[in-house]
């Protein structure tokens, strides 16, 4: 089968420049004077809608998740009060509507990054969502916060096709690991190669890039013979690298010198027991080495960008790895 790259998503509905004003790295402070009745009432009934959605919360989930949640907000009633606050103001500002019920129970005390503040963590969060409403159209940003599947595009080897799907991390096992995820899927069967959660970061008042907070292989007694065959239909590009690459492509706007990513030591599987920390068999550290990271930053380390020029398109790896980037590249 001829190697083909296929656009499957995308959208041409921009976010409305209503105000210019970011919500990353805390709430938007209001103007000096009295506001406008029309803001004060849009504000209020934002305020009430994510209340009454976080009210009913425990309607609509599980016991468990439901007590989990009290007690996460009797512990940081401050932190989650100010994140339900800004989803309200956020979901009002771009007219997305009611964030999805796993964003309101999103846990900030345990979220991306071993060792840092809750006030750290929730910062992240906030400026993940300021970023993502500049990278991507208001449409995949509105399907995103509902909680939908975004088909990003569909890389062809030679008897097999990968899809690439976004969505909200905590809906495919990388809840902690980021705010978004993408998923390397084998189109035959849905069975999922890679998933790779990570959060838009704003480097200065120009630049942007994102943070991968961990990176996840298949599960079970075929996941290794999955990965040598994929690898092998794509010409020796492994799913993880082609999951890299979208990553890559999906941020080669934000003229960044990198990506970031977390490297094992401030990786959020530290914070739990020992048993789970053992489940943890991959070595990031040595995977971003091999990738060209160096060691830098709070989050670790700091991966070299790749341009379009940068991938050749000689053999088929060559190939697939330019299909690769230019589905993150293309897609908004």
């Amino acid at each position: 089968m001829p190697l083909e790259f296929r656009q499957d998503y995308s959208a041409d509905l921009r976010l409305p420049a209503q105000d210019s004003k970011p919500f990353g790295g805390g709430q938007p402070s209001p103007p000096r004077g009295a506001m406008p009745g029309p803001i004060v009432a849009e504000r209020s009934r934002a305020k009430t809608s994510i209340l009454r959605q976080t009210l009913m919360l425990g309607m609509r989930v599980s016991l468990k998740r439901a007590v989990v949640f009290s007690m996460r907000f009797a512990r940081h009633p401050l932190i989650t009060a100010r994140w339900i606050t800004f989803l309200g103001e956020f979901g009002e500002h771009y007219r997305l509507g009611l964030p999805h019920d796993d964003l309101v129970r999103k846990s900030i005390p345990t979220f991306f990054l071993h060792g840092a503040s809750t006030g750290a963590r929730l910062d992240l969060l906030l400026n993940h969502f300021d970023v993502a409403s500049e990278v991507l159209s208001r449409r995949s940003l509105m399907a995103l916060w509902r909680g939908s599947v975004l088909e990003m595009g569909t890389v062809s080897g030679r008897s097999e096709n990968y899809r690439i799907q976004l969505q909200l991390a905590d809906h495919c096992g990388a809840r902690h690991e980021g705010a978004f995820a993408i998923r390397l899927r084998r189109q035959s069967d849905g069975y999922v190669l890679c998933t790779v959660g990570f959060i838009f970061v704003r480097c200065d008042d120009e630049t942007y890039s994102l943070a991968i907070g961990g990176m996840q292989g298949p599960k079970g007694e075929d996941a290794k013979r999955s990965l040598i065959t994929a690898t092998r239909d794509l010409g020796g590009l492994r799913p993880k690298d082609a999951a890299l690459l979208v990553l890559h492509g999906l941020v080669s706007e934000g003229h960044a010198p990198g990506l970031f990513a977390v490297s094992n030591e401030k990786h959020v599987i530290n914070r739990r027991r020992l048993k789970r920390r053992r489940m943890m068999v991959a070595d990031l550290d040595a995977y971003w080495r091999d990738r060209g990271g160096e060691v830098a930053g709070a989050f670790g380390f700091v991966l070299p960008s790749i341009g379009s020029k940068a991938v050749p398109e000689g053999s088929r790896r060559d190939q697939s790895k330019r299909a690769f980037r230019d589905i993150g590249a293309w897609f908004y």
